[in-house]
């Protein structure tokens, strides 16, 4: 992760070099290895870096390109590199030395503000455009980088986390109480709000145009839920997933660090392990460190419950592997509480929060800089609780039923919240949400 931050003064007035270096040094954790400030006029760009992929460790951003009116910061690994080279016509023996920064600038050159759309991988990004006077921002499609921001009569502010914006001045601390209730009733529709009013985050898979009349968002990508896949058999659907996971796995592996990963002892993080161990086995270099959370000092009954440390053992049994144990029965859910709280930014909805980020802890000590997880894969791979809302689409009223009754028996909640909530509900125009929300 690295992390970008900027301002745009609406009213003509030049960018404080001030506000600009103290939102760059608000990040310093997401980017220990270099921080970069460009600003002219009304405008500032920071950055700061963290190197993982081979061609990161040249970068320098914000980068300006050869006539000097555009400028990019990004927070990025962009996947479908070669696609970008060739279509961009940028010659192939720059392959292994052009940044993910630079593939950014030249693609928002070629194609403008539909340039996201060429994109694969993981981004947040800025770019300054001096011949329209305009910034464009964009988050990739599953929204993995972050990007908040805050607009005022005279300013606009963006930051990877909130407290880049907060610590301006510029932003005034005021609860989002709406939020505040929405989190407490199990309300999660809202991508754009977070818990302080006037900070929005831009939505995953949108795009946002900023000049000194308007700012405008609009999505560049939307999955249809509606439209489904049709293959031969099963074991073709079972092809196609195997070819997507492993170059999911594989683009994720682009590192001149250590690599690690999650491994709980459970299908998705198993999986993970398995197929990241085998790619980087072929290249050669390095061994995957893997990182499990263990309770050897619980008692046996509880033990029964909750440790999959014989799954953790099978998947280590491969070789080639580098584990690592958290001791989690000795871990307090209390321990280094206002550090978590303090990156965080905002209330978060992991309770068993501090486990992560003890593993987390303990891959830092080993200098890994890219670590994978099988975080919510069940949900990738299963119908997932967003079946209920396609059932309830397509006027299947009886599987409809027979999916809410048995939910309500296995979490022993009430059918008709579970019925509202994840089948009713998703039908709803997310306008007269907002509208109920506030009667």
């Amino acid at each position: 992760m690295s992390a970008v931050v900027g301002l745009y003064c609406l009213d003509g007035r030049a960018a404080d070099r001030v506000y600009l270096d103290r939102m760059v040094e608000s990040v310093a954790h997401r980017g220990p290895d270099a921080a970069g400030v460009w600003r002219d006029g009304p405008i500032g760009l920071g950055h700061r870096m963290l190197w993982t992929t081979p061609e990161s460790l040249d970068e320098q951003l914000p980068l300006m390109n050869a006539l000097g009116n555009v400028i990019v910061t990004a927070d990025a690994r962009i996947d479908n590199r070669d696609e970008l080279v060739a279509a961009l016509g940028v010659e192939r023996g720059r392959l292994g030395e052009i940044s993910d920064g630079e593939l950014i600038l030249r693609a928002y050159e070629r194609w403008g503000e539909d340039s996201p759309k060429r994109l694969l991988g993981d981004f947040a990004f800025a770019v300054w455009d001096a011949r329209r006077r305009t910034l464009f921002c964009a988050r990739d499609h599953c929204g993995v980088k972050p990007f908040y921001y805050y607009q005022s009569e005279k300013t606009f502010l963006f930051a990877s986390e909130v407290k880049a914006l907060l610590g301006t001045g510029e932003v005034p601390r005021r609860l989002n109480q709406v939020r505040v209730a929405d989190y407490l009733a199990g309300i999660f529709d809202d991508q754009a709000s977070t818990f302080y009013r006037g900070v929005f985050r831009l939505p995953a898979g949108h795009s946002m145009t900023v000049c000194r009349d308007e700012a405008r968002v609009r999505p560049y990508c939307r999955l249809d839920s509606s439209r489904e896949i049709r293959l031969g058999s099963d074991e073709d659907y079972a092809d196609a997933f195997r070819e997507r996971f492993n170059e999911a796995v594989r683009c994720r592996l682009r590192s001149v660090f250590q690599v690690g990963s999650l491994l709980s002892g459970g299908l998705d993080s198993s999986s993970i392990v398995s197929t990241a161990r085998r790619m980087l086995g072929q290249a050669g270099d390095r061994q995957l460190h893997t990182f499990s959370a263990v309770f050897p000092g619980l008692p046996e009954v509880d033990l029964k419950q909750i440790d999959e440390r014989r799954f953790v053992d099978a998947v280590l049994a491969m070789g080639d592997l580098t584990p690592h144990y958290v001791r989690a029965d000795r871990l307090s859910p209390l321990h280094d509480l206002d550090r978590v709280f303090w990156h965080e930014d905002e209330a978060c909805l992991t309770p068993n929060l501090y486990m992560h980020w003890a593993l987390y802890g303990a891959a830092h000590r080993q200098d890994v800089r890219v670590l994978l997880d099988g975080i919510d894969g069940d949900t990738t791979v299963s119908h997932g609780l967003e079946y209920l809302g396609e059932l309830a689409r397509g006027g299947k009223v009886a599987a409809l039923g027979r999916e809410v009754m048995a939910i309500s028996r296995r979490h022993k909640q009430a059918p008709r919240r579970i019925l509202w909530q994840f089948g009713l509900s998703p039908l709803v125009p997310a306008p007269a949400k907002r509208i109920w929300r506030t009667v």
